[in-house]
């Protein structure tokens, strides 16, 4: 049965995604014991080692008798199965509050359809919002937790911090955070994104970005004198639009979008364009699951 998530998942969205499981590239082993049978041949279901109980992990691994004896919960780990964690990096910086519907108000719902198939599927995701003062969620599992999840993306924006998507992934870059699969929902326009999603894959990360852009931004409709403001920042720019001008505009988007996607392939990842107008159910189905984001 699907969990109710009303606010950001209508109820024929979470049916769509009940289907759906995380299809990561690689295999990842971790501190907590996964759900996920390793693709390694010739390995047997066998013990391999102790770790500490942390909040979330399946009780059904707690070893009872190391508990009544020393008091202290440790979990069992087992060689031939996989500890994926799903970090969903969900940009609230300035430039995501463009647009009707904002591309703020799709990339929660998109966070929201990812964690909730990485929780369904026994997985482990994390949320850290770019843009906002809000820290890093814990490591949540389980259908249970779908509603943590949903409070956390709900409460996005309600503070605005004065950094930029760049800044805010290379904060994170810096942690001590073990690999597993990160998942960026941003509108992707910083200009140095393309080397930060690279970084990343040096640290063993398979980057995964959806690129939230509004109808205008993609096919824009405008002419004349116009003054640009730097979203982000203090600056701004006028300029003239004519025909020339939006083609050179429509080619250094397209150029930037495909170094995007370039950086993620090579992290044995994927880049999807999402725009605000797409319905999350269509995409999900027809065009990631199709494309080996998910199985």
């Amino acid at each position: 049965m699907a969990t109710d998530t009303a606010g950001l998942l209508d109820p024929r969205e979470l049916r769509a995604l009940e289907t759906l499981r995380l299809r990561p590239s690689r295999t990842y082993r971790g501190a907590s014991k996964g759900e996920r049978i390793s693709k390694q041949k010739g390995v047997s279901i066998e013990f391999a080692d102790f770790r500490n109980y942390s909040e979330g992990d399946d009780l059904r691994h707690l070893d009872w008798n190391v508990l009544a004896r020393l008091d202290t919960p440790v979990m069992r780990t087992y060689q031939d199965e996989e500890d994926l964690v799903l970090y969903v990096c969900l940009d609230a910086t300035a430039s995501m509050a463009f647009g009707e519907p904002t591309k703020l108000d799709i990339a929660r719902k998109l966070a929201m359809a990812f964690g909730y198939v990485g929780l369904i599927g026994g997985d482990g995701v994390r949320l850290k919002v770019v843009g906002a003062k809000q820290p890093p969620s814990g490591i949540l599992r389980g259908r249970s937790s779908a509603f943590r999840l949903m409070d956390s993306i709900q409460r996005v924006a309600d503070e605005n911090v004065a950094e930029t998507l760049n800044d805010g992934l290379r904060s994170i870059l810096r942690s001590n955070l073990r690999n597993g699969i990160l998942l960026m929902i941003s509108d992707g326009l910083d200009p140095e994104l393309p080397a930060t999603i690279r970084a990343f894959g040096g640290r063993g990360f398979e980057v995964w970005h959806t690129q939230v852009l509004s109808d205008a931004e993609i096919d824009p409709d405008l002419e004349g004198d116009l003054r640009l403001l730097d979203a982000e920042g203090s600056g701004s720019t006028e300029i003239t639009i004519n025909r020339d001008t939006l083609q050179q505009y429509r080619v250094a988007l397209d150029n930037h979008i495909a170094a995007i996607s370039e950086a993620a392939r090579r992290t044995g990842g994927h880049h999807l364009v999402f725009r605000t107008s797409d319905e999350i159910e269509k995409v999900f189905l027809r065009k990631l699951k199709p494309a080996g984001w998910f199985e």
